[in-house]
């Protein structure tokens, strides 16, 4: 009977939500600017976290099972940044639109018209849309990027088992040397 693989569910929380909750922390997020770096870090730790699971099973873990553990890390991490960067916007006004209008009109840098188009834009969407906008940017770039980070880990921790799992036809020996005088 050969061993089942363990399950990608707790890699794919644990990593997300560890790595959600930093990239919800503002000046923190920051890292994100390097190539999505806790996204990848996220779908990477996923995949080392499966790896060492497979290897104590003693069950394959390839790059695309590292992929796969990564895709859900991403999504995970998406939901979790969103709720925690939503909560800390309301609870230190962060997503205050009024005072980021004021301030983009007290710069000056920009023309009339584009700053009425803008201050139209978010008094008749209000920040319900800007918020889905961003849950679903999370999403969509928690699940491209974490991937990547998961198949980059699954390539470098990848796990072969030690024997052949049973049940599976053995191999026949090799046959004799043939040589002179045999």
């Amino acid at each position: 009977m050969q061993a089942q693989p363990p399950s990608m569910l707790k890699p794919a929380l644990v990593s997300g939500t560890v790595f959600g909750v930093v990239a919800a922390i503002p000046v923190v997020n920051w890292v994100n600017c390097a190539c999505c770096a806790l996204i990848i870090g996220s779908g990477f730790l996923a995949a080392y976290l499966l790896s060492q699971q497979h290897k104590a099973a003693d069950v394959a873990f390839t790059p695309s099972t590292g992929a796969q553990v990564g895709l859900m890390s991403g999504l995970v991490y998406g939901v979790v940044t969103s709720i925690v960067s939503t909560i800390l916007s309301f609870v230190f006004g962060f997503g205050d639109f009024d005072k980021m209008l004021e301030q983009m009109r007290e710069m000056g840098t920009v023309n009339p018209e584009t700053m009425q188009q803008i201050t139209h834009f978010m008094q008749s969407t209000g920040p319900t849309v800007i918020l889905l906008f961003g849950v679903f940017m999370s999403l969509l770039l928690g699940a491209i990027f974490a991937t990547l980070g998961g198949l980059i880990g699954g390539s470098l921790f990848r796990v072969t088992p030690a024997q052949p799992p049973e049940g599976s036809p053995e191999l026949p020996p090799p046959p004799p040397p043939v040589g002179p005088g045999a």
